[in-house]
């Protein structure tokens, strides 16, 4: 690559203080650039084919191996094929995390094209591809599509963005932005790591504080003696909310201590025992005592399972054990797909935390805000009115006569039995 070229790499990248990799266009096929800092990414090699460039190095600030792997895939689904084969045993031997971006032809679901038909063979080997090498697609934000034909009337998803599995579960808040495409036919995709702050962390009750010892007991003396002033009663019982809300926040994060220190010491203690039993000194004290620390240490971390399967919402018992890679990436993962990144308005992708908070309190307080004084009048003399007598008689209470009356008259032609 000549010099002017690198200086056309310097006005995107904006200095010098880069490397790069780079694959060269065959035909009328466009070609493959990679840069990178290299104070942020150290390179160790590199591999260069017409539809991939692939990098292997080392994230400087953690340590942690990178394969990184920019796609342009073929047209062709016997090609694909044995693209994704190649791909496959190239990550099965990485001992590393895995980046892989790019267009990759192909789409996952018939809800990714728009206007084309849908090729259910070429998505089946896409998917067992990304199945295969235990990777997950980032969740985007922005528009739904990411290819457009110049005509516009065929959209689809082309260029997701795959991660391991290891650097999901490091990194739960990554994110990939869709961009403003202009005269291109592919939008740009800007991945990040991003850490948004959207106010105070709303208040969550879990089933699993009714099992600890004492909250009940906690909850219903803290409500008692909670004294408010308020002359307005859901004013009154609002402060009172916010106020033991605060206060069984600060009662679980005490628990939490306490429990930690507790469970700390009862597998000290349970060390001490074991180490006396393989020395042959246990005795029936010794025995009942280890029989109560297991069983304090099994009520913890029953406690603590509780906690950590609400929040990932599987049943571990099916899908897998609560201290397994599997259970904790699924957790990761839902905590990933349940984040709010931002919200699409009037086709325009926004994702700063004040304009989304604020977009969403317009769009419930249009449906919940009490309506205006404007109201609808009809100027109309009704000629048929009810008497005061009639409106006394559908505002007055409903007596036993008269239900026993209405029953007699609708059901007069059957037999009915009244039992007093």
């Amino acid at each position: 690559m000549e010099m002017v070229e690198e200086f056309n790499i310097k006005i995107c990248w904006g200095n010098f203080t880069f490397d790069y990799v780079y694959s060269p266009s065959v035909g009328y096929s466009g070609g493959i650039l990679c840069v990178w800092d290299p104070r942020l990414f150290l390179k160790v090699n590199s591999t260069i084919s017409d539809y991939f460039v692939m990098i292997r190095g080392e994230w400087i600030s953690n340590g942690k191996k990178m394969l990184i792997i920019c796609i342009y895939a073929p047209q062709e689904l016997s090609e694909k094929k044995l693209l994704w084969d190649y791909l496959i045993f190239v990550i099965d031997n990485w001992n590393g995390e895995v980046v892989i971006m790019g267009d990759f032809k192909e789409v996952r679901t018939p809800a990714e094209r728009y206007g084309s038909i849908f090729n259910v063979q070429g998505a089946n080997a896409f998917n067992s591809f990304i199945s295969s090498t235990g990777l997950e697609e980032v969740p985007s934000g922005g528009c739904s599509f990411t290819w457009c034909h110049k005509s516009a009337n065929k959209m689809s998803k082309l260029d997701p963005f795959l991660i391991s599995e290891g650097l999901m579960s490091s990194c739960p808040n990554i994110t990939a932005t869709t961009l403003d495409r202009y005269l291109s036919d592919h939008r740009p995709i800007l991945l990040r790591q991003s850490h948004d702050d959207y106010g105070p962390i709303p208040f969550r009750f879990f089933s699993h504080w009714f099992e600890m010892e004492g909250f009940d007991e906690f909850v219903e003396r803290t409500w008692s003696e909670i004294q408010t002033t308020d002359p307005n009663n859901i004013l009154k019982f609002m402060k009172k909310m916010k106020c033991i809300k605060e206060k069984i926040r600060a009662w679980i994060k005490t628990k939490k201590e306490n429990s930690y220190i507790q469970k700390k010491n009862l597998k000290a203690d349970l060390a001490e025992i074991d180490l006396l039993l393989d020395k042959g000194e246990g005795d029936s004290d010794i025995l009942n005592k280890r029989i109560y620390v297991s069983k304090s240490l099994q009520d913890i971390e029953k406690m603590e399972s509780m906690k950590v399967a609400q929040k990932a919402k599987i049943k571990w018992t099916i899908e897998g054990d609560e201290n397994s890679k599997y259970y904790h990436g699924i957790l990761n993962k839902k905590r990933s797909q349940l984040a709010v990144r931002g919200i699409l308005v009037n086709d325009t992708w926004i994702d700063s935390p004040c304009l989304v908070r604020n977009e969403f309190l317009s769009h419930f307080k249009s449906r919940f805000d009490q309506p205006g004084v404007s109201r609808l009048h009809l100027n109309i003399e009704f000629h048929n009115k009810l008497t005061m007598d009639q409106k006394t008689d559908l505002e007055c209470d409903i007596t036993r006569d008269e239900i026993k009356r209405a029953v007699w008259v609708t059901c007069k032609h059957r037999t009915i039995f009244f039992f007093y």
